[in-house]
């Protein structure tokens, strides 16, 4: 690519870049009146997701990161029912000021020093790592639990307010039951958290979710898989048919039905199939 056609390119950039700092800037100064229009928070989701993909395309990797992370954090507000209040309000402005800040270096030199650039990003992990603990004491975090016990499968979801508290919990209730974890994942620093549980033959369902509410988890919905086609459970409302598994779902890192033939959607972010045949939460599994 030529200078000047490089130049240019990055003249686009920047002026759609300060219109969606503008926008998610202003959505932040009055924080509490934009968590309650998720219409407003899809809109500072989706300025992030364009700041993002400007900065991937002209190999700007430290505004690409931070956007990333910074869209991270506005589909927590927009997932969780959150109490904003001006420490949470406060350390999204900052995060926002050190996005603004790169920005910026950009818009000085047509370019970005990468030793500046990196500086700014290593300033900016203190407030990273702040905002990650306040997120975990603000929202509670949300669990799949999925149990194997013969050809049964029993999924359930639902959140727990303590993430540590959960883990050892599990672990107990599950060695006593005779099962194993055979898979323990975290996403998004604690606050989603799918485990996978291996139980001996005959394993009685009533027995598994007791475990799993004594672990400290409220169970919202549960579904029991057998031969790829749901059983009905009186005493808990889940989806009375198999759910076919939409063509977006294929390589979303948030897709956890893999195993089970295609027939049963079990997804973290929308357990009963994206709103849109293109879903704007799908994320690549390769994505970090």
């Amino acid at each position: 690519m030529l200078p000047e056609q490089l130049q240019r390119i990055i003249g686009y950039f920047l002026e759609e870049a300060t219109e969606q700092l503008q926008s998610i800037e202003e959505g932040l100064q009055s924080l509490q009146n934009t968590v309650q229009a998720p219409q407003r928070v899809y809109q500072l989701i989706r300025a992030s997701h364009s700041i993002k993909g400007g900065a991937a395309m002209l190999g700007f990797s430290s505004i690409q990161r931070i956007a990333h992370r910074f869209e991270e954090y506005l589909k927590l507000l927009r997932e969780c029912p959150i109490a904003v209040d001006s420490r949470l309000q406060s350390l999204l402005l900052q995060i926002f000021d050190t996005l603004a800040a790169l920005v910026h270096k950009v818009s000085k030199t047509i370019g970005i020093d990468q030793e500046e650039a990196n500086q700014i990003v290593f300033l900016a992990e203190p407030i990273f790592g702040e905002l990650d603990a306040y997120l975990r004491v603000l929202i509670p975090t949300r669990l799949t639990v999925r149990a194997t016990s013969d050809e049964h499968i029993h999924i359930f979801s639902g959140y727990c307010a303590s993430l540590s508290g959960f883990l050892s919990a599990i672990t107990s209730h599950v060695d006593l039951l005779g099962g194993t974890i055979t898979r323990n994942e975290q996403e998004r620093a604690g606050i989603r958290l799918a485990i996978d549980i291996y139980l001996p033959p005959y394993s009685r369902l009533e027995s598994i979710r007791q475990a799993v509410e004594l672990s400290g988890c409220v169970i919202g919905t549960v579904q029991t898989q057998r031969d790829f086609s749901l059983l009905s459970i009186t005493d808990y409302p889940i989806y009375q048919n198999a759910i076919e598994r939409p063509a977006t779902c294929n390589g979303c890192r948030y897709y956890y039905g893999k195993s089970d033939g295609g027939y049963l959607l079990n997804c973290t972010v929308h357990p009963s199939g994206p709103e849109e045949e293109n879903c704007r939460d799908r994320e690549p599994e390769s994505a970090l």
